[in-house]
């Protein structure tokens, strides 16, 4: 019976090394990601919520006009770093 040489065996040794290590970074990423996407979401659906609630407390609101459109207005709602957009016609 023949069986593998040290050689062999530490290259397999290797290569699941560098394997596993790529593994852990990739899933350590996708934490922090994770972890950040669902901040910026909660924030998202206060905002939302907040809008249909018609509830402008804490929220900054820029109204601009649009100058290729002179009867389109832009609504700008901001809370904290995420912000809604709103067209509405001027009457």
């Amino acid at each position: 019976m023949r069986g593998f040489t040290l050689l062999e065996v530490l290259i397999a040794l290797t290569i699941i090394a560098v394997a596993f290590t790529v593994l852990l970074e990739m899933l350590s990423n996708s934490a922090k990601r994770y972890e950040s996407t669902s901040a910026l979401i909660q924030k998202f659906l206060l905002l939302d919520k907040k809008l249909k609630e018609r509830d402008h407390r804490n929220l900054v609101v820029e109204r601009k006009k649009l100058p290729d459109f002179p009867r389109i207005r832009e609504v700008i709602y901001i809370y904290k770093d995420v912000f809604f957009i709103k067209y509405e016609r001027k009457e």
